[in-house]
């Protein structure tokens, strides 16, 4: 574990919920489609670059089916942000 690993999961941290916490004062309440939408757009953004990998699926899928990782990632980054929203006591 080195200072850059460390970093870079702060600045992550920090950049989830600097994208999570202005939609939820702009609604006035929580919601857990908020923590979807951030986790899914910082997921496409970070696969994008080359920062972040696609959990929970199969590589030769993205081969297989023609799927575009950055796609799917957001998906699986946003669906993850909106399930632990969502155990964490959020409403839709």
């Amino acid at each position: 574990l080195t200072p850059q690993v460390v970093g870079s999961y702060m600045a992550g941290i920090y950049a989830y919920n600097a994208v999570q916490c202005p939609m939820e004062a702009i609604h006035g309440k929580q919601s857990s489609i908020h923590n979807l939408i951030a986790g899914g757009s910082l997921g496409y953004i970070g696969i994008r670059a080359g920062r972040l990998g696609v959990p929970f699926v199969d590589p030769y899928a993205f081969l297989r089916f023609g799927l575009s990782p950055a796609a799917v990632g957001a998906a699986v980054y946003g669906g993850m942000g909106f399930l632990l929203a969502t155990l964490g006591g959020k409403r839709i």
